[in-house]
Formats: structure tokens, sequence, C-alpha cells
């Protein structure tokens, strides 16, 4: 059965901007575009009555003409780097119908505005390179959320919490510099009006008076505390539903990328995939949240590993695990990826069929030497035969094309590189790379969630072999027409 593993790389292999950094270029474009005056301050509303207002909006003034700044395809991509790639894409699919709305250009510029992970993943948008940076730096914001959390428990007097938040302290528990950064992004500290007496000067009689003089600092904010107010205290899990829920916010604007963008691209050639060795799927895993195969492709069975975009979308993106202590004891579970595979109900389901086959040949194996121990030799001898040459074959051809191996779906490679554990099971498994250094980094991947001694003997035993990538062949130009 020939198997086919898909990671982003396959994507870009076919010219689809899904990079990293092709969604926040996109972003930063929509974002810049200007729509006339908005709202001074958006947070009146939230994200969604926004969203209603908006619609209304629309639809009262559907046959007007003062909305005039939908974005085309050179719009959209005015802000990319990586140049070369988009003109590439330009060259073989349909650009001139890629554009987005002048009502999905405003509304999307109010999810961005609105989103404390969108803002803070711009902030750092030069050291955030692929996805897996990307799940690095929410990893980063839970550390400090988890740091300071602990921090703030440690206040028995709530009247002088604000003490945590003063920069020039000397002594005392205070927010590190760096932390209070992060958490700025987050609404985490809010400017809070306090009243002090401060007394007049003394007048000539010796009488004077007390006024009452309004200041400022900062605090935390008091919509993450019970009650809404300080004085109550500061509630851990109204902060981490808030990061949630803006990080399922995060995810369905990278939807509406996909689904309004990516999706949108439309071969204008015919194209085939040219390797001497290449054997067409008959079902794929994906990692990624496209179909491009079925669409550019076949229509092949597909399971979605970490959900899929669309109307109905179920995107999985967080974090491989929750790894501080006061986190697991909020159950912060919500911020990875196992948690959400489950909630989202993906196809998380990774080769289980193929290693069920594998547990009931051992237990037949069990069962033989049990059962068998005093029977005719001769008959033993070609029954086990028989168990271990043919039962025991599963027999599995897996390409796996653009996907980077890595450390956080260890559970998915350790599944895969199993098969083969005890005997040959005639799984082959071949990595295609794009380049030296990607193959590289595939096999520091696999060393890192294998042991040396697995890969040396799935390599030595040719069950594993690393090719580069398979040549796409973009051919005739057709017709928009016809296409």
């Amino acid at each position: 059965m020939n198997i086919l593993i898909v990671g982003n790389g396959f994507d870009l292999s076919h010219y689809l901007p899904t990079k990293y950094d092709h969604f926040m270029d996109v972003m930063s474009a929509i974002e810049g575009k200007n729509t006339g005056e908005k709202v001074p301050n958006l947070t009146i509303h939230t994200v969604h009555e926004w969203m209603d207002i908006l619609d209304e909006m629309f639809l009262k003034n559907k046959n007007s003409n003062s909305f005039k700044f939908e974005m085309s395809f050179d719009e959209l991509f005015s802000k990319i780097r990586d140049i070369k790639f988009i003109e590439k894409a330009k060259e073989y699919y349909f650009i001139d119908k890629i554009n987005l709305s002048a009502k999905d250009v405003l509304k999307t510029q109010y999810k961005l505005e609105l989103n404390c992970w969108y803002q803070y993943f711009k902030n750092h948008v030069k050291e955030v390179k692929t996805w897996i940076d990307f799940e690095q730096k929410i990893e980063e914001v839970l550390i400090v959320a988890a740091r300071c959390i602990v921090d703030i428990e440690n206040f028995h007097i709530i009247e002088n919490l604000y003490q945590y938040f003063v920069k020039n302290k000397k002594d005392g528990l205070k927010i590190r510099n760096r932390d209070s950064k992060i958490l700025n992004f987050f609404n985490a500290v809010k400017i809070e009006k306090y009243e002090t007496l401060k007394p007049r000067p003394l007048l000539k009689d010796g009488s004077g008076e007390e006024t009452i003089v309004i200041n400022e600092r900062e605090n935390i904010n008091p919509k993450f505390c019970y009650g809404g107010k300080i004085i109550n205290g500061f509630s851990p899990e109204l902060f981490l539903d808030f990061l949630y829920e803006q990080l399922d916010d995060f995810i369905e604007i990278f939807n509406l990328y996909l689904e309004l963008v990516v999706n949108k691209f439309l071969l204008n050639c015919e194209v085939e995939i040219k390797s001497p060795d290449w054997v067409c799927p008959v079902k794929i895993f994906s990692f990624n949240y496209t179909n491009t195969y079925q669409r550019l492709y076949d229509s092949v069975d597909v399971e979605y590993l970490h959900g899929s975009c669309g109307e109905h979308q179920n995107i999985v993106l967080g974090v491989s695990d929750v790894k501080d202590e006061a986190l697991k004891k909020l159950k912060a579970y919500g911020f990875t990826k196992y948690h959400q595979k489950l909630f989202k109900d993906t196809d998380y389901l990774f080769l289980d069929h193929f290693k069920e086959k594998v547990q009931i040949h051992k237990k037949k194996i069990e069962y033989f030497e049990k059962d068998f121990g005093d029977s005719d030799p001769t008959a033993k001898k070609f029954t086990r035969q028989n168990l271990m040459e043919v039962d025991s074959k599963i027999n599995l051809n897996i390409s796996i094309w653009g996907y980077s191996l890595d450390i956080s779906d260890k559970d998915y490679i350790i599944d895969l590189f199993s098969l083969n554990d005890e005997m040959d099971r005639n799984v082959r498994v071949t990595v295609y790379y794009y380049d030296p250094n990607a193959k590289f980094s595939l096999l520091n991947n696999l060393l890192a969630i294998l042991n040396k001694d697995k890969v040396e003997k799935w390599m030595k035993n040719k069950w594993l072999q690393f090719k580069p990538n398979p040549e796409i062949k973009f051919g005739e130009i057709i017709s928009e027409k016809t296409a």
C-alpha cells in the first residue's frame, strides 16, 4: 500500500504561499490598507460584536460605491519578502481573480487589531520564521504567564499587588522587564487611578486642609480578577481563558487566509510529479490544513492529523505539551496539540490499522509458541515459516514529503518507526528533502526522537532512505475558460 505523508513543504513545492512569513506579510498588507477612519478605540466591542456591526453596515450600504478598498493579488502580496516565490506562483496560477472584497478587508483589519496574539507575533516577525518557531513563541508566552501567576499568588495583601508592576523598585518581588513587555501585548496590565491625600501649605493662622489628588499607576487588569475587581484577587483561570480565546480567534484569521487566498490559487497549466520511483498514493496523512493533492492531482482518501481549513475548520495550532507545574495545576491543556486534536475531532489516529495488525501478529506468535510446543516438528516448521515470512508482512511504502519530523510530533514518528521493530514487516520509508540543509535537519530531528541504533538499523537495512524532492513538472498552459 502506498501512503504519502505531507507537511507544509508539499504546498511550498507547488508554489502555494503557506509559509508563516507569507501569512504574516499578507496580513501586514491588509492591516496597512487605507479603509478610511476607524473607531479610535476598537475595544469598546468584542471582535464578534464588531463583525455583526460591520455585516449590518455593508448590508445597509450594499449598493453604495463608498467601499472601494478591495485588494487585488498584487496588493495582498505587496509586502512579501519572498519575492521570487511569488513571481513563480504568478507564473503557474491564475491570479487575476484572487482578491479580497472590501468587506473582508475591513473585517480582517478589525480582527487583526483586536487580536493579542497577532500583535505579539507581529512584533517578533523577524525572529519567527517557521510554524515551529511560532509554536515556540506560544510556549514562551505560557512560560511567562506561569511565572507571573506564581509571583502574584505570593502577594498576600491584594492592596499591595500594584507594587509587582513598579519598574524602578529596588527590592521586593517585581515583574521582570521582559515579562512585562510580553504581558503588555495581552492586556494583563492596566493603568489604575487611585487617590492620595496631599496637605496644603499652612496658612498664616496655622490652619491647612488636605486635598485629594488623583494619581495613576500600573496594576493587574481588573477583567482578570474575580468579579472584575482587583480587591477580589487575580484569577489565573480568567487570564488563561482569555489567552486561549485569543488564540482561537488567531486560528480563525489564519483559516480565512487559507480559504480566501491560498485555496483560490487555480493552476493555469498542467502539473505532474516526475520521478523514477514516484508512485501515486492511495492514502494521505496530512499535517497540512489544505487539500492541495486532491485539488491539483486526484481525489485520494486524506486524513488531516492537525485538522483542515474551511467553513467548518478544525485547525490545530499549539504547543506539544504543558511542562510548567503551575500551568498543569491550572489545567492549561487547551494550548496543547493533543487537547485540540481531541476537542476539535481531527483525524488524529495515525496508522492505527497497521499498528493493530502488528499487535495481532504478535499474539499469533505467542499462541503458536504455547500451543504447538509438542506438535510435529515438520508441520511446526512450515507453520512458523508462514507465520514469520508471510503473515508478518504489512507491506507499506511510505513517502514523506515536506514534513519536518519535528519533535512536537514525536508520537507519530515513534509509531511509524515501530512498525519494523522485531522483524522486517516490509515497511519502507522514503523521506524527501528540499536541499542538503533540509536533509541535515531531518536526520537531526529523527536522531533526537529515535535512538541512534534504530536510525542506523533502518538505514542499513534500506528500510529508510533520504531522497531529493520529486520534480514537479509544470507543463502546457491551459486557458482560463477551460481551467
